[in-house]
């Protein structure tokens, strides 16, 4: 019996997926600081072509999983039939450098984007090849016919929750596909997804500032994802607010963070965890001199994050709006824009 594309992920859909709208796209995840450069250009590009035009800003994996990579892989740009991978689960959300992966201070992914495409019209591309598994280690066989396709064990590709085939579990949910050079993202892309408000606004103000064409194009597909996306097992930003002269930054403290913690601590054999470096950056962009920009440090305790209040900050009567940009360890966190005597966030 002839099947086509489309009838296979419907069946996906119904039968092979417990998250019944994973089987209709394809993911890319990313760090925002490689996001930006995605939107604002429009493509994507293999490690390999990244690396050489000096767009990849952040690594995304583990040195180890990196180097493991087959070299040929790295000549493609590279999606996954699925989010929540075991990669995932490592290098989401800024993790502190004692629980990162394997010690690797690359396995850092501290606010992840994930761009969805339509799925069957990227496996309908010419020039796609896919794979059951990984291209890491000793590497999957890409395959490019609808009849392989349709052979894969879907079940296990797209399973949750845990098993006793770890290790063959772990290989499925890292299938891959894969597209040569250079992708052109408007060919089949449908939504760029982010954790909370908080990062949707930040990854809008800095395409803003890089690309305002690309800001207008994409602002309609930049949307946040809640549920059966991220792990949110690290630290991140969940609230930033400016109100009368204090800044206020909020975190996420959810049963994932403190689980991964306490397991990655008794792994690495890790007794305590030392505060992290938090900095915070003011700037009045309508002001032309006097206050052009400010900026704070601060101590954050990773293990038990509590709010942290930045006060004093100078009052601009001639500024109209303030700029936020709030950092941990060098990666940029959170960047919103307020209207001075108003709430509302800027975007």
């Amino acid at each position: 019996m002839t099947v086509n594309y489309r009838e296979v992920i419907k069946e996906n859909c119904d039968k092979h997926s417990p998250v019944k709208w994973w089987p209709k796209f394809a993911f890319h995840y990313t760090n925002l600081t490689n996001a930006v450069p995605i939107l604002s250009c429009g493509k994507l590009y293999s490690r390999i072509s990244a690396e050489a035009l000096g767009l990849m800003a952040n690594d995304n994996a583990s040195r180890q999983v990196i180097d493991m990579t087959q070299t040929g892989a790295d000549a493609f740009v590279r999606f996954y039939f699925r989010p929540l991978t075991p990669t995932q689960y490592h290098n989401e959300g800024f993790k502190h450098p004692a629980l990162r992966y394997d010690g690797d201070m690359n396995a850092n992914v501290p606010v992840p984007i994930f761009l969805l495409f339509d799925l069957e019209k990227l496996l309908s591309t010419p020039g796609v090849k896919f794979s059951e598994g990984p291209q890491s280690g000793h590497g999957s066989k890409p395959c490019d016919s609808i009849k392989e396709f349709a052979q894969f064990e879907f079940k296990k590709i797209y399973s949750t929750g845990r098993s006793e085939n770890v290790e063959e579990l772990k290989r499925y949910r890292h299938a891959e596909i894969l597209y040569p050079g250079e992708f052109e993202i408007d060919s089949c892309i449908k939504w760029v997804l982010c954790r909370n408000n908080v990062e949707r606004i930040t990854l809008l103000n800095y395409l803003k500032e890089e690309n305002m064409n690309a800001y207008q194009k994409y602002l309609e597909k930049i949307k946040i994802c809640r549920e059966d996306l991220f792990e949110k097992n690290g630290l991140f930003v969940s609230e930033c607010q400016y109100h009368s002269g204090l800044i206020s930054v909020s975190f996420s403290e959810s049963f994932n963070k403190a689980k991964y913690t306490r397991r990655m601590m008794l792994k690495n054999q890790v007794t305590t965890l030392g505060p992290i470096r938090g900095r915070l950056e003011l700037m009045w962009p309508d002001v032309k001199s006097g206050y052009n920009s400010t900026a704070k440090e601060v101590a954050i305790d990773y293990e038990k994050t509590k709010p942290i209040q930045f006060r004093n900050i100078p009052e601009v009567p001639s500024a109209k709006s303030i700029k936020i940009r709030f950092f941990v360890e060098e990666s940029p966190m959170c960047f919103i824009e307020q209207p001075l005597g108003e709430t509302e966030l800027i975007k």
